[in-house]
């Protein structure tokens, strides 16, 4: 059979939608809803409609309720688990998409959908029309027959008559006996046991059939297969009568009823814009492009200055940088534009103006037309420095440092609409501009793949036309306009706007300043720890082997799990559907019974080590300052804490002496010092602030070590005869309690059992009660508000906290009690960076800030700066916010980062 237009394509509903939701990480928008299952489902339509471009088309689903097939066999199905509750609340999004597609949905009461896309094939197929079923189920084949062939679109599988011959040795229509003697353990099919595939396709083979198969049983060889195959006769049969499809379902018999006709736009485009899927709907709701007619090209000096006279003294000026690279510390400027906001200004086409400096000819010759790059910046340099003018763009910490790079500092406010987006909406998965202005204004903007053509190097833009360059460089800053018209009034009606204003973008030129220091690294330490790890590694695998008796592929799980449980046969082995799980908490027990856990572990750690941190990080070494300059994201995690990356920095490994060897590589500059600032407990100290629990209080009041005396108070011991595991159990519950860590969680975490970790969790509740009567307060305020803050007022929407889905509801209870004491210390750490920043630059020490770990500021300093460096840092991150109790902060130095304790 031949595909084309004139073919009915029928899908397979209730299969995509779980292979969708199994298949594809956890997704949701920015309000909870989860969303994977119909993202993967949506993949899957928009493949078939646009790879086949179909004429007809149909989606088949399980009606609710049991079946006939329940009828008959009670325990069909029976060991399958209730659909999860964050699936079914994806299903009516799914509906919605396919009508919006204006295609028929088959569904019938007490049929499968199997039993519906047999129904219609069989009719058309007995007409002569060419079927197409998408669909991964077995059960299927069995339809297969001249007019009618299966594709499976996630392997780009045909499967015809010619392909079942070739597996199977048979006609589709014999498949049927094949499954029924195999049975099927997922729907509870029985079959005859003992025969497996290869058994069952030999016996079909012979006999041609079930029937036959019984009719000349007795010809066959005494033997238990066939002892098997009569003890289980009305098994099989019945087997056979439970994967029978039902092909005469009543369902519309006329093609016309199944042909695609266009879509509404505007639903799905509402369903789009609901779940959040940016790039759909942005293709779908037929935004509208920026206008263009009032976007200037500035091409002479006359010009130029002509504009600057119109900046003079503007409140607010967008700016965005064209350049040749993303990296901004080797990036060439290939131009800039500019737009002009005021407050009073009429509503109407955004003014705006683009300065190309760095275009360039295919021969890689200067375009006429431009001006050259150090006048143009001359020029412009009043008002970029003006520290009365705000400056606005979309992630304006690229465009500073671009500038800075060229001789232009960046001065007045920086505001970012990124980061504006960012604090409404900390789960939203995008705050790229385009995506922002397509979700909120319902405008498109011009790809950076469409001003190029295609173009893939990293410096096509230097090749881009002038006009055309104009036109996509001024949407942006047009955008970034109207962008901050849209967040500002938000922003102030969520109570944001302080947090904008004085905490958040006021960070952006110290994260520029970090990014474009950098912190010195010795590729020569990076180099021999590379070649020692790759030796002791080697020595693991060895000893791995000789523990193991064979060679095996020590990174696979699935063989890893065959020597431990099939080979060893070690306890706690715990099937999954790849294979035994040999996580890290089962190779910990493990290590109890046998050697090889313990190596395995020391393997997978060394292994991690050398490869995504040693190997790593050489390559990311400047090789003009010797530095690794990492960037540090403000947009990024939902708690307010930066994070870091190309590369990760705040997750260089700490501990074991390996990790802190990789830390030595980290060095000071020659007649430098690192100095680190940390502070002691702050996520304590706030939830003391926050509870006002007296012992708690009292304790930190009289500088107590809170962990010695919660040990004291849940062993119920004298304080002096604590032991380090007795203050290890102390330390997690304080840290873990207020985060909702279960006993389920501790007694995990400690090893300890349910019963003695439930125990410690009551002692630690009547020991600091306020901690207590906080929690349940907080998650009340949650459920009442939809959110919780922090004391700085950043926001985090729950939209699940009353949620009748437990593991949703519990997870949001979490995050309620998570949010505030996290987010706290988050916020408190940048006000930190903000106050010390300002008092070096009064105290004129050279001190330089380097990383933001966690709780901790690192510093590079003179040497003969660290005594008032230290003293100045110390007073001042212990004076940014007033708590009920002092917060304390602890100061270390060192040559390298491994020697800050």
């Amino acid at each position: 059979m031949t595909e084309n237009n004139n073919s009915l394509y029928l899908i397979d509903g209730n299969a995509y939608i779980h292979r969708a939701y199994h298949a594809i990480s956890p997704l949701s928008n920015s309000r909870g809803q989860p969303t994977h299952a119909v993202y993967g489902f949506l993949n899957i339509l928009r493949r078939v409609i646009k790879e086949k471009s179909p004429g007809y088309l149909a989606v088949a689903f399980d009606a609710k309720g049991p079946t006939f097939r329940h009828k008959i066999y009670k325990n069909y199905k029976a060991k399958r688990p209730p659909m999860p509750e964050e699936l079914a609340c994806q299903l009516p999004y799914i509906r919605n998409i396919i009508q919006g597609y204006n295609i028929p949905i088959l569904e019938q009461e007490g049929l499968e959908a199997d039993d519906l896309l047999a129904s219609v094939s069989r009719h058309f197929s007995a007409k002569g029309e060419p079927i197409v079923i998408i669909s991964g189920d077995k059960d299927l084949l069995q339809l297969i027959d001249n007019n009618t062939i299966i594709w499976e679109p996630m392997k780009n599988l045909v499967i015809d008559e010619l392909v079942i011959k070739e597996q199977y040795q048979v006609k589709p229509e014999q498949l049927i006996d094949i499954f029924a003697l195999m049975g099927d353990s997922a729907d509870n099919i029985p079959g005859v046991p003992g025969v497996g595939r290869k058994t069952a396709i030999k016996l079909i083979c012979q006999f041609s059939s079930m029937d036959l198969l019984y009719e000349n049983i007795n010809e066959m060889k005494e033997s238990k297969l066939k002892e098997k195959l009569i003890g289980h006769r009305e098994q099989a049969l019945l087997s056979r009568d439970l994967i029978r499809l039902v092909t005469d379902a009543d369902l519309p018999e006329n093609k016309e009823d199944y042909r695609c006709r266009p879509p509404d736009q505007e639903a799905l485009a509402g369903i789009y814009k609901e779940l959040e899927f940016d790039s759909y709907f942005k293709e779908t709701a037929g935004s509208s492009p920026i206008e263009t007619d009032t976007f200037q090209l500035i091409t002479s000096t006359e010009e130029l200055k002509e504009l600057v006279n119109q900046l003079t003294k503007p409140e607010i000026l967008a700016i965005d940088t064209e350049t040749s690279s993303l990296d901004a510390l080797k990036a060439e400027l290939i131009g800039i534009s500019l737009a002009l906001f005021r407050e009073q200004a009429t509503a109407g086409p955004q003014q705006a103006w683009y300065i190309p400096v760095g275009h360039r000819t295919g021969d890689r010759a200067l375009c006429p037309g431009q001006i050259p790059r150090d006048q143009a910046l001359s020029e412009l340099r009043q008002v970029l420095t003006d520290p009365e003018v705000i400056k606005i763009g979309h992630n304006i910490k690229f465009d500073y440092k671009v500038l800075h790079q060229h001789g232009v500092k960046l001065q007045g406010p920086l505001f970012d609409t990124m980061i504006a987006s960012y604090l409404l909406e900390p789960s939203r998965r995008s705050h790229k501009l385009d995506d922002l202005v397509t979700a909120h204004l319902n405008l498109s903007l011009t790809s950076f793949q469409e001003v190029t053509r295609g173009d893939k190097r990293e410096e096509a833009f230097i090749f881009t036309d002038l006009l055309e360059a104009r036109n996509y460089a001024c949407e942006d800053v047009a955008a970034t306009l109207a962008l901050w018209q849209y967040f500002k009034p938000r922003l102030k009606k969520a109570e944001l706007e302080d947090l904008f204003v004085n905490l958040e973008t006021p960070m952006i030129p110290i994260l520029a300043a970090m990014e474009e220091t950098g912190i010195k690294v010795d590729p020569e330490i990076l180099t021999e720890l590379s070649k020692e790890f790759d030796i002791q590694i080697k020595k693991l695998q060895k000893k791995i082997y000789a523990l193991a008796g064979e060679e095996f592929n020590i990174n696979s799980p699935k063989q890893l799990g065959r020597i431990l449980f099939d080979v060893l046969r070690l306890p706690y082995g715990r099937k999954t559907k790849t294979g035994y799980s040999t996580d890290i908490r089962v190779l910990q027990k493990l290590a109890a019974y046998h050697e090889l856990p313990a190596e395995i572990l020391s393997y997978r750690t060394l292994s991690k080590l050398k490869s995504t941190y040693v190997d790593k990080l050489y390559p990311l070494i400047n090789p003009g300052t010797g530095r690794i300059h990492c960037s540090f994201n403000q947009a990024v995690t939902a708690t307010g804490r930066l994070s870091s990356s190309n590369p990760n920095l705040q997750n260089l490994p700490v501990r074991g002496e390996d990790g802190q060897r990789i830390r030595e590589a980290f060095i000071a500059e020659n007649g430098y010092t690192f100095l680190a600032a940390d502070y002691s407990q702050i996520d304590l100290r706030v939830l003391a602030h926050y509870c006002q629990d007296e012992a708690l209080l009292e304790a930190f009041r009289q500088g107590r070590d809170i962990h010695n005396q919660t040990a004291a108070e849940i062993f119920r011991v004298n304080a002096a005869l604590i032991t380090p595991s007795m203050r290890r159990v102390a330390k997690s519950i304080n840290f873990g309690i207020v985060y909702g860590m279960s006993p389920y969680g501790l007694s995990e975490q400690l090893g300890l059992s349910r019963k003695e970790a439930e125990t410690f969790i009551n002692r630690y509740f009547s020991v600091y009660p306020g901690i207590k009567r906080f929690m349940e307060e907080i998650i009340e305020q949650a459920r009442s508000r939809g959110y919780v803050t922090t004391l700085l007022k950043r926001r985090r929407s729950l939209p699940e906290i009353n949620s009748s889905n437990r593991n949703k509801r519990e997870f949001a209870e979490r995050t309620a009690l998570n949010t505030p004491i996290q987010g706290t210390a988050a916020d408190i750490i940048k006000l930190a960076a903000l106050t010390t920043n300002q008092s070096l630059k009064e105290k004129a020490l050279t001190a330089r800030m380097l990383l933001q770990i966690h709780d901790e500021l690192i510093f590079e300093v003179p040497e003969e700066e660290l005594d008032e460096t230290g003293n100045l840092i110390k007073e001042k991150m212990e004076s940014v916010i007033r708590l009920a109790i002092p917060l304390q902060t602890n100061l270390s130095s060192g040559y390298n980062l491994a020697s800050l304790k």
